[in-house]
């Protein structure tokens, strides 16, 4: 397929909104869920897990990392559930028909009572899965605060297998290609090509052409993901001094505290794998959604 003819499939998505975000909701959720696993898995193996919050990331060590990844496994379910039963369907209302003959001297017909509209059924697996996600996250965050007042109850247990490398496949191959990502001509240039992009974008919506923001909204993901890139495949490979490369204040942090370090790896990896494909389609149905634009 051509680019003229892939531009112009997603310039027409973009023109059926109904449609279109459903689509991008549904392909976002199925690309969330393997990421949700992944996340969850590397806590348990490496009992660290940094967690996203409004104040930035908050380093979960010990059990606040177990509850950090159920929380992150019980999303993943409601996720799940979600994409194979889809939206739950509302009860039909039962229909009774009355009949009345009215007649000359008959007292004023009462009024009817408002119609009350069914509410939609819930489901106890997706409430179950959104209680869980918010006790362990609630959990996660009070056993973070006892840890830093000097409690120890939730410094325990740790990883499974903090030197473990396979959660960081494929760096183990791509380290090699990844590291001239790295170099400061190519960081400069994604720098560049981002200001251009968003430059070009405010033009464009100033002089009101339609789509202006679509080419900045899909491309600032993928320029994010080869930061992403380049940052796992140089701590992967300094840490084990790989490619000749010499770092030896990460090498003494690997050696140190494993799990700190390979999760860290990790989530600069998969990253860029949320970027490429989650922030990909976030930054198109923001666009399609003219949150950043009157069309």
């Amino acid at each position: 397929m051509s680019l003229t003819r892939a531009w112009s499939r997603l310039q027409s998505l973009r023109d059926e909104p109904a449609r279109s975000d459903v689509l991008l909701t549904r392909a976002a959720l199925i690309l969330c869920v393997p990421i949700m696993l992944a996340y969850g898995c590397a806590g348990l193996v490496y009992g660290e897990l940094p967690m996203l919050t409004p104040f930035g990331f908050v380093e979960m060590p010990g059990a606040c990392a177990w509850l950090t990844a159920a929380m992150a496994f019980a999303l993943a379910v409601l996720a799940t559930d979600w994409l194979v039963r889809g939206e739950l369907a509302t009860p039909r209302a039962s229909v009774i028909v009355t009949t009345r003959t009215w007649r000359v001297g008959d007292p004023p017909m009462p009024a009817l009572p408002p119609h009350v509209w069914p509410q939609p059924r819930s489901s106890p697996l997706r409430i179950a899965c959104l209680g869980i996600a918010v006790v362990a996250c609630a959990s996660a965050l009070v056993g973070r605060v006892t840890l830093a007042l000097g409690w120890q109850a939730f410094a325990r247990p740790g990883g499974l297998a903090p030197n473990a490398e396979w959660p960081l496949y494929p760096l183990q191959w791509l380290w090699p290609l990844l590291l001239p990502l790295t170099r400061r001509p190519v960081v400069l240039g994604t720098i560049v090509v981002g200001a251009v992009l968003l430059l070009a974008a405010y033009l464009l919506a100033w002089r009101k052409v339609r789509g202006a923001w679509l080419p900045f909204m899909t491309m600032l993901p993928l320029l994010v993901a080869v930061h992403f890139l380049g940052a796992a495949g140089f701590d992967f490979a300094a840490a084990r001094g790989l490619g000749g490369i010499v770092e030896p204040e990460l090498s003494a942090a690997l050696a140190q505290r494993p799990g700190h370090y390979n999760i860290h790896t990790f989530l600069s990896l998969w990253g860029a794998i949320g970027a490429l494909t989650v922030g990909m389609i976030g930054g198109f149905w923001l666009e399609s959604s003219s949150v950043l634009e009157g069309d």
